[in-house]
């Protein structure tokens, strides 16, 4: 997840945005083995050779991977571009950041090309492994919502990721797990409304608006949100993490379900 820190925005409507990645906040450890659809996305900041797990995404195909289109930007304090494949490497089948399974390298990168970096529409990307995933009891074909899918508000789900487990602390070694609850989408654009944030129907928001911190954060950018064992969200945004006036913000896959498949085609 991205944390959105605001400024100004009651009259203007314009986000100052700080994009960092995000983690699993109150969360248990887990395995790959219980969720071997998620990948980690490795990025090589300033072009040293030197990678180290970014964002996450879904393995929806043995050759593409799905993820948010804010990891993969211009980066001003390294002065890169962060679309470029050669930045990234994909790590699949680990239960950790730092070691063991299997590491990919990226051909191509396919941002959404209607992503806007101050709102967080359209948030979502399709990487392109060089060559095939093998399939095992790590690594498998992620399920994704269907084209049009809704979530009722209250319904249980669980989210994972590698983030940073409390505010101001280092990221996850081992994969971390937690249930949270999706919210009543005018709810969300109530209390995103009050910091000049726009919930757009492309998204839906998900937490623990009865008590503090239970969230995504992070690192946890571009990971899977899982409703019965169906990946129906990926990790986008938030303010603040942990906050349970302002639950984090996920883009509505299911609302982008002829974009992706439209883009698989198109990169093989």
């Amino acid at each position: 997840m991205f944390v959105l820190q605001i400024q100004c925005v009651f009259l203007s409507y314009l986000l100052t945005v700080h994009c960092q990645n995000i983690r699993v906040l109150g969360g248990s450890p887990t395995t790959i083995q219980q969720f071997p659809v998620i990948a980690q996305l490795l990025l090589d900041p300033f072009g040293n050779g030197q990678y180290s797990q970014h964002c996450a995404g879904v393995i929806i195909t043995s050759r593409h991977i799905l993820s948010t289109a804010h990891c993969f930007q211009y980066n001003y304090e390294s002065g890169n571009n962060y679309t470029y494949p050669d930045f990234w490497r994909v790590r699949i089948g680990s239960s950790f950041r730092s070691r063991g399974g299997v590491i990919h390298k990226v051909k191509t990168i396919i941002p959404h090309r209607e992503f806007d970096k101050y709102y967080f529409t359209n948030d979502v990307a399709v990487v392109v492994l060089t060559k095939k995933i093998l399939f095992g009891s790590t690594t498998r074909q992620a399920t994704i919502a269907n084209k049009g899918t809704e979530l009722r508000p209250n319904s249980l789900c669980t989210l994972i990721g590698w983030g940073v487990t409390q505010v101001g602390g280092q990221q996850s070694d081992q994969l971390q797990l937690a249930t949270i609850f999706t919210v009543e989408q005018s709810d969300c654009r109530f209390r995103y409304r009050t910091i000049g944030s726009v919930i757009a129907d492309s998204m839906f928001c998900a937490g623990r608006i009865d008590v503090d911190g239970i969230d995504g954060c992070f690192g946890d950018s571009g990971g899977p949100l899982f409703y019965k064992g169906v990946v129906t969200g990926l990790v986008s945004f938030g303010y603040t993490c942990g906050n349970r006036f302002y639950p984090g913000v996920y883009t509505k896959i299911s609302h982008y379900i002829d974009w992706i498949v439209n883009t698989i085609r198109r990169n093989k």
